[in-house]
């Protein structure tokens, strides 16, 4: 699936999209541009004046496979704080937890108890008019049917639990209802059977590195198993999550204004072989993790000075290479665990 996004007039992100998206890379500013534009995109309405000046007369564009599509045409969810994670387990109109709720009003018990609630009522309501007989002449009371949808607007409550305590949904911890969430996600999309993104932004901001491992490990399983869900993962910084060669290609670097969705594992690791000082000595898992350590830095601005192990630098400077992307940062002492070429390599600017 080709997926095209647009952040600005005429500026887009452009990648092809399966499964597990990873947006990295030093330009911070145009991750949050993109990630500004879906927000106001999901809103559906039209753009205003002033908005019009950003992203031009036709609105925010965002392309499947060369077609435009427009907000209803897609589930577009968003992550980026603790609260528009709890949002979805609200009983509120547009939540997931919502669709699910009113979704059940089609389940045979449901239908079944909702009938004999409505025969009880029925009887009820004979009991009333009897004892009304026996004052009014010409009065009787009627009662009024219950249905599905009557019992969620006046009787729905929902309790929480963490460690078998009652808590009210503000003071969940993520790590208690990440299950929930994504167990919802994967019900929600089965139900609709309607092509999702999932777009998170720095998740570190607001989910433990265990959890987010966790919840990574989850959403990888519904993309495999729905076939419906893709999950963009926007990050400024290293997420320390496991990754395999397959999410090599999954991955955007965004630096300088520019976008690059990276080769297959295979033809990258021959392109740093090239351009690597010295012989290239990396073990596979080995060398995905430093190159997912030294992604976020790819084309950041030369005044921010680096703080990573030699070996990692000596990748830096080989990728930016590579992308032809000036790589001016500052570097702390190079005299550990670095060969003379090596040091000679990223001392030559």
């Amino acid at each position: 699936m080709e997926v095209a996004v647009e952040y600005e007039y005429g500026q887009y992100l452009e990648c092809e999209a399966n499964g597990m998206i990873y947006i990295l890379g030093g330009d911070e500013q145009v991750k949050w541009k993109l990630y500004r534009g879906l927000k106001r995109f999901v809103t559906g309405k039209l753009l205003n004046e002033i908005e019009e000046h950003v992203y031009g007369d036709d609105g925010i564009v965002i392309k499947i496979d060369g077609k435009p599509v427009k907000a209803k045409d897609i589930r577009i969810l968003l992550l980026d704080n603790r609260e528009s994670f709890l949002e979805q387990l609200r009983y509120t109109k547009g939540s997931m937890l919502f669709q699910y709720s009113e979704a059940l009003q089609e389940n045979f018990s449901v239908v079944r108890k909702i009938d004999e609630i409505n025969d009880e009522v029925l009887r009820l309501e004979l009991i009333l008019q009897e004892l009304y007989a026996e004052v009014f002449t010409s009065m009787r009371p009627l009662l009024k049917a219950v249905t599905y949808a009557d019992l969620l607007k006046s009787s729905l409550g929902l309790a929480y639990f963490e460690n078998e305590k009652e808590y009210p949904l503000e003071m969940m911890d993520v790590a208690t209802i990440v299950d929930d969430y994504c167990d919802l996600l994967q019900q929600h999309i089965l139900a609709n059977q309607k092509l999702t993104w999932l777009w998170i932004k720095n998740p570190k901001a607001f989910m433990s590195q265990p959890i987010l491992i966790k919840f990574t490990q989850r959403l990888r399983k519904i993309c495999e198993d729905t076939g419906l869900l893709h999950v963009y993962i926007l990050s400024d910084e290293c997420l320390e999550i496991p990754y395999n060669q397959e999410d090599l290609s999954n991955t955007v670097l965004v630096y300088q204004n520019q976008n690059q969705q990276l080769p297959d594992f295979e033809t990258f690791v021959n392109s740093l072989e090239r351009y690597y000082p010295d012989r290239f000595v990396f073990k596979q898992a080995e060398l995905l993790k430093s190159l997912y350590r030294i992604f976020p830095y790819i084309g950041r601005e030369s005044q921010f000075e680096i703080y990573l192990n030699p070996k990692d630098m000596i990748l830096l400077k080989v990728v930016s290479k590579l992308l032809e992307v000036n790589c001016e940062s500052k570097y702390p002492d190079l005299e550990v665990h670095l060969t003379n070429l090596e040091k000679k390599f990223l001392q030559n600017e």
